[in-house]
């Protein structure tokens, strides 16, 4: 079985999607309902789905038509891992963009484009790194011919990371 590429997902959406499929469990917990298998067609559900796409461990509850499987502690297990689960995620990104708020802060005291690689004029790491978490960017590049947004870039970037952080 082949794997899925990685998708990236922005914290503050997987927070909200943790955050929904943490409310869904304890619906599905105060009802005694299946998860990880429907109850009735023992076809794999959404809970499992959401485990699997992120690698985590899962586990099952179903009693139903002579079928045991797993136990009632499952409902929270599953929370648990899942508030786990977004700590970490959430550090690596504040982690991540704390480090690119520095290189913007060494851009900017260099003067370095920002958005086109000052050499070959292709996009630059930074492009990439916004556009992945859907946040706007701005470039900035001075060099010989071309000239492309202000110096008021690396700080309107900044605080767009800034903002975003504070949205985790």
């Amino acid at each position: 079985m082949s794997t899925l590429p990685k998708v990236f997902v922005s914290a503050v959406d997987e927070s909200k999607g943790v955050k929904t499929v943490i409310k869904d469990l304890k619906i599905y917990q105060e009802n005694n309902w299946a998860i990880g298998l429907n109850g009735d067609t023992f076809m794999p559900d959404g809970f499992l789905g959401f485990f699997t796409n992120r690698s985590l461990s899962f586990k099952f509850y179903v009693q139903n038509n002579g079928v045991s499987i797993g136990l009632p502690t499952a409902y929270d297990e599953n929370v648990s891992t899942l508030e786990v689960y977004m700590s970490a995620f959430v550090e690596a990104e504040k982690n991540s963009c704390t480090t690119t708020i520095d290189e913007l802060k060494s851009y900017q005291s260099k003067n370095w484009a920002i958005g086109l690689d000052a050499s070959t004029l292709q996009p630059d790491s930074f492009d990439y790194f916004f556009a992945a978490r859907s946040l706007p960017f701005l470039p900035y590049v001075r060099m010989d011919m071309v000239s492309i947004g202000d110096p008021t870039a690396y700080d309107k970037n900044i605080e767009t990371l800034e903002k975003y952080i504070a949205e985790m």
